[in-house]
């Protein structure tokens, strides 16, 4: 039963502000999409956590209007990949594949790979989001409870001041990570595992 009457209405709710929501953010100002971001910290996380890119990511974030920024504040295009096969720490070895991702060669026109300052890109990626105007980052906001209905989702979460307030979306995006309130307190109590491939492949073994 629903219980969320006289909650704020919007088009989409997102759990998280790291890469992941605050890329769709971005993207979603871009359409002119009116959404919220509830994030639990005060700022940005400063702890290393994501350390790569590949071209895939770069060209996500050229779309985001970042592109400027990629390689003189937020990364360094990483050169010569050397795969060494075994178990032995010698890395003297003869690698069995050799592979160079400072090429811009392949269907994206970006370099294959960058290791990256995850803080700094995420400064850029949230200065993406306060252009559009269609963002609303609330920050110190914690998620609690999550529902939906045939034609609404509905999240309640506490805000700053350790207020309950509630939000009514089309879409609500769980962009908070394996271990969020996405996750563990609504997708798995409902049956719904975001496993690893090969713990899949290792139940299933009959999966060609």
């Amino acid at each position: 039963m629903n219980t969320f009457d006289g909650c704020e209405t919007t088009d989409v709710a997102i759990c998280g502000c790291g890469p992941t929501g605050a890329l769709l953010s971005s993207y979603l100002g871009q359409m002119s999409i009116k959404h919220i971001v509830l994030e639990k910290e005060s700022g940005i996380t400063t702890d290393p956590r994501g350390i790569a890119l590949d071209e895939d990511g770069i060209r996500l974030l050229q779309g985001a209007g970042v592109y400027k920024q990629i390689y003189t504040e937020i990364g360094t295009c990483m050169n010569i990949f050397k795969f060494i096969g075994g178990t032995q720490k010698d890395f003297s070895r003869e690698a069995t594949v050799e592979m160079d991702f400072s090429t811009t060669e392949g269907g994206t026109g970006h370099v294959g790979f960058i290791c990256h300052k995850q803080p700094t890109l995420e400064k850029h990626l949230r200065d993406a989001m306060a252009s559009s105007g269609f963002c609303q980052l609330r920050s110190n906001c914690t998620v609690i409870e999550i529902q939906q209905d045939e034609d609404w989702t509905y999240c309640r979460y506490r805000d700053r001041d350790g207020e309950v307030r509630s939000i009514r979306s089309r879409f609500f995006v769980g962009a908070d990570g394996k271990t969020g309130f996405t996750r563990k307190n609504y997708l798995e109590p409902l049956g719904i595992q975001m496993e690893q491939a090969h713990e899949y492949f290792q139940i299933n073994p009959g999966i060609p």
